[in-house]
């Protein structure tokens, strides 16, 4: 009789280790979210085209800027020829920060069989200096030395008016569902060259080149962003005119060292031509008075070598 009595209080401590364990699990999936719609998350591994995944090298410490640094390198353009500005970036600063710090944290504890998948949104720059709303989904894991990055929805406008339907109400953003990038199947949305950058490049699978998967040697790409900063600095005004008063200093550095020079063979032969064996007292007394006029030698220089003349007579 006394056993049926506790089969409520064991029920009730089922339920309560159940919901903790599921909070538990909550707090370690769930990485960073905002709204209904924004997340990034740790995730089941999704099936490669073979059926096999190979398992992923976590959990593995990355740091969190050069994460982010990488994923601001990471720029697209779909022309038939490449000219410079053209290719557009993947991420804005704010995402690339973002998945740079979540995606580091995630990948110290997620195990070999779990991915980071991720739902972000920007703005970008649209028309007469307008900014759109856009959102970016994929996944994200390291292997082999290297981070996987795969998209699956990239600058994804809102549906405007699933978003006027919802203006107003309790909920205010409709539920979006994205595509998460997949390892066994491209994105149909994402069909763009990559901008060629040391450190990145694009995964081929069965010999064809996967415009949505990316991979990054972040050792690379830090030297790259280094690269980077340093053309960005070359480029701006500060620098020019930096680098044009030290050209302009440095001419006339030159400039006088040439005058120097000038001068001392000038003297040199001048002294030379005044010799007595060359030159009468008269000549050499002008050649002397030449050199005072041209500021070649000094008072002093000129008075003695000039009483050095007469002295010769």
């Amino acid at each position: 009789m006394s056993s049926n009595k506790n089969i409520p209080t064991i029920i009730l401590g089922l339920v309560v280790s159940l919901f903790l364990f599921g909070n538990n699990l909550n707090a370690k999936t769930i990485l960073w979210e905002s709204g209904s719609n924004l997340f990034i998350k740790l995730a089941k591994q999704d099936k490669s085209a073979s059926g096999k995944t190979p398992p992923n090298s976590h959990p593995v410490t990355l740091n969190e800027k050069d994460v982010g640094d990488a994923l601001l390198l990471l720029e697209l353009w779909d022309k038939d020829y490449y000219e410079e500005g053209m290719a557009e970036r993947v991420f804005t600063v704010e995402m690339a920060r973002l998945l740079g710090e979540h995606i580091s944290a995630g990948l110290k504890i997620a195990d070999t069989k779990e991915d980071i998948t991720f739902a972000v949104v920007g703005r970008k720059g649209g028309m007469l200096g307008s900014y759109d709303t856009v959102y970016t989904a994929g996944r994200a894991f390291y292997l082999d030395g290297s981070l996987n990055l795969i998209l699956g929805d990239w600058d994804r406008s809102p549906d405007k008016g699933k978003e006027v339907a919802y203006a107003g109400t309790a909920t205010e953003k409709p539920k979006y569902v994205f595509t998460l990038g997949k390892r066994r199947k491209p994105s149909k949305m994402l069909d763009k060259s990559i901008l060629t950058v040391e450190g990145i490049e694009n995964i081929k699978v069965k010999g064809k080149t996967r415009k949505d998967w990316f991979k990054f040697d972040l050792e690379k790409t830090k030297l790259a962003v280094i690269a980077s900063k340093e053309k960005k600095r070359r480029s701006s005004k500060e620098y020019k005119q930096e680098k044009l008063l030290k050209d302009e200093a440095a001419k006339l550095a030159k400039e006088r060292r040439e005058i120097r020079l000038e001068m001392a063979r000038m003297r040199k032969e001048m002294e030379a031509s005044m010799k007595p064996d060359s030159l009468s007292t008269e000549e050499r007394l002008q050649k002397l008075q030449v050199l005072k006029e041209k500021n070649l030698i000094s008072d002093e220089e000129y008075d003695k070598k000039r009483a050095d003349i007469l002295n010769d007579i």
